[in-house]
């Protein structure tokens, strides 16, 4: 499985940005009422975040010799979710940071204000779930298969 990268991570979240930017705009310009973001999107990837923090610290554990009962295929599970809550926080965070931005051009309507705070309270959520999906990844890999790491084969 190849590790997360940042980049990646970065390019996934901007091309949502864009897209969702610009599907928003061409909607309300159209005369479309755009919809509230309910405040349990924010509730559920912060919970998400924790969850694979938690089980990415017992991974780190393991490896630090501290919790040697942990199952192999845990750990391999622990590294999937993961990364599916890094790609995840970075399309949400990316989705909603478009949709908040595209309504924040008309920030004098009160009601569009609102939509667009709950979109940047989405976003912000998002981008935590990312933050702890990279985190929770980086305790369970194994650095010595690292490029950088790597020691030149003495042959």
């Amino acid at each position: 499985m190849n590790p997360l990268s940042w980049s990646r991570l970065a390019l996934i979240g901007a091309v949502m940005a864009a897209v969702a930017w610009g599907l928003t705009r061409l909607l309300v310009t159209s005369g479309h009422t755009p919809l509230a973001v309910p405040w349990t999107v924010l509730l559920v990837a912060f919970a998400g975040g924790v969850l694979a923090l938690g089980f990415g610290w017992s991974v780190r554990q393991y490896r630090k010799g501290r919790n040697p009962g942990l199952s192999p295929l845990r750990a391999a599970r622990t590294v999937v979710y993961a990364q599916a809550c890094a790609y995840a926080g970075v399309i949400i965070a990316g989705g909603y940071g478009g949709y908040g931005l595209a309504l924040s051009l008309e920030w004098s309507h009160a009601p569009r204000r609102d939509v667009a705070i709950s979109a940047f309270l989405a976003a912000l959520g998002g981008l935590a779930l990312a933050v702890a999906g990279a985190v929770a990844e980086h305790w369970c890999r194994d650095d010595s298969h690292d490029e950088k790491n790597a020691k030149p084969d003495p042959a």
